[in-house]
């Protein structure tokens, strides 16, 4: 098959990339010598978590129209590859560490309220005392509405399933193509356009995650970071 762009790398974004490309009629090829989430996109956590509201800027906006299409864009993607990409808008609880954080956090649904446009509220509640609540030292958490997950392994599954069928291929190897490319290699690849162009391009970042069985899978996810 012959491709209108070729995309290099498979995990989430240049998945979501080849996906954009097909689902508006491209013809595309995906190469990744090691196959779909084989890097960190293999992972666990797919927490996909706004920004702090206050000092608002061009790169916060452009993440809230991204976490406000997410809901939509994984329905697609779900109901043309027919694979559950594990996505859920749930919310987000954290604890509130002290007056300080208090009264940060209730700046911030100020700020909320004025940069979010009503697509999501970061509200500061009382603590009910129940179990499945992260421990407040005040007694305060918040509550974020924007926040949502998706499972990585599952999404990059789904992503290949809708990719095929809009007829992309995703392969090991490929032979040269004169056409649009994008590279998406993840930080082996900046690692390599930083030694070709002489200048950082980035880098990787270690991180961690622990798999658990929660008996709470409908309630918001805890984070134990300070806000």
């Amino acid at each position: 098959m012959t491709s209108d762009v070729t995309i290099f790398g498979a995990g989430l974004f240049g998945l979501g990339v080849a996906w954009a490309c097909a689902s508006r009629g491209a013809r595309v090829r995906v190469v990744d010598p090691a196959g779909p989430g084989a890097g960190a996109s293999g992972g666990l956590v797919g927490a996909l978590a706004p920004h702090a509201p206050e000092n608002w800027s061009a790169a916060k906006a452009f993440q809230l129209d991204a976490l406000c299409m997410a809901e939509g864009f994984w329905a697609e993607v779900a109901r043309i590859g027919g694979i559950d990409p594990g996505y859920a808008s749930c919310g987000r609880l954290q604890p509130v560490a002290d007056d300080a954080a208090l009264a940060r956090n209730r700046d911030r649904a100020v700020a909320a309220a004025a940069h979010w446009r009503g697509q999501g509220a970061w509200q500061v509640i009382r603590a009910t005392g129940a179990a499945w609540e992260p421990k407040s030292p005040t007694g305060w958490l918040v509550h974020d509405t924007l926040t949502g997950r998706v499972s990585p392994r599952a999404a990059c599954a789904a992503l290949v399933a809708a990719i095929r069928a809009r007829r992309g291929e995703i392969v090991t190897e490929a032979p040269a193509s004169d056409g649009p490319q994008v590279w998406a290699t993840g930080w082996r690849g900046l690692e390599r356009l930083s030694v070709e162009t002489g200048c950082p391009m980035g880098g990787g970042e270690k991180g961690q995650a622990l798999r658990l069985a929660p008996r709470f899978s409908a309630r918001p996810p805890r984070f134990s970071a300070r806000p």
